[in-house]
């Protein structure tokens, strides 16, 4: 007949009793607050937004909708991005466009900001391109501004034109990679000797 070894009741033991554990938590934070305090450990906060935060080429940060080489929404209003949307905060009106070789276009396109979790998926889902998150991510405002980000609106980001510049008018093609969606931005990992 075997015996099973089981160890003694961890709220009876004296290593992972609440004050044991309360106080062995305390230290660790005062040890890590006093190297930091007599600079025996470099800090790892940065000091916004005086020192700007690099972060990956693959950072999805507020939205912006492309235009096609002609200066009009790329966008084709097939409602796949409001679709795939988790958070369901894309709200898109489609009317019968004038061109022949585009059936329908957004008469209205809309992103609830406040409600979106920035996951990208309506990103992959868009057919032809036409809505992407850009590298932009500080997006703090007062209440009252306007949160629903519009058609006009993510059309015309003089703060994105200025990161992307000439990606905003996308060039691509149904169903295919195009070079305009690399990222202008630096590599952000550290190299030895250097901090954030």
């Amino acid at each position: 007949m075997g015996y099973i070894n089981v160890s003694k009741d961890p709220e009876k033991s004296l290593k992972n009793g609440y004050l044991s554990t309360t106080l062995l938590g305390l230290g660790q934070t005062i040890s890590v607050f006093a190297k930091q305090l007599f600079k025996l450990e470099e800090s790892v906060t940065i000091q916004w937004p005086e020192v700007e935060y690099k972060y990956s080429e693959r950072f999805k940060g507020a939205h912006f909708l492309t235009k096609r080489p002609d200066g009009q929404v790329r966008c084709t209003a097939c409602f796949l991005c409001a679709t795939n949307c988790p958070a369901q905060c894309i709200n898109i009106v489609a009317g019968q466009a004038k061109d022949n070789g585009i059936e329908k276009y957004p008469v209205r396109f809309e992103i609830d900001i406040l409600r979106c979790v920035f996951c990208g998926f309506c990103e992959e889902a868009c057919p032809v391109d036409a809505i992407r998150l850009g590298p932009e991510y500080s997006m703090a405002g007062l209440p009252e501004q306007k949160w629903v980000y519009t058609k006009d609106y993510l059309l015309n980001r003089d703060e994105i034109k200025k990161q992307v510049g000439a990606k905003q008018v996308s060039k691509k093609e149904e169903n295919t990679k195009d070079a305009s969606v690399l990222s202008s931005l630096p590599n952000i990992h550290r190299h030895s000797g250097e901090g954030h």
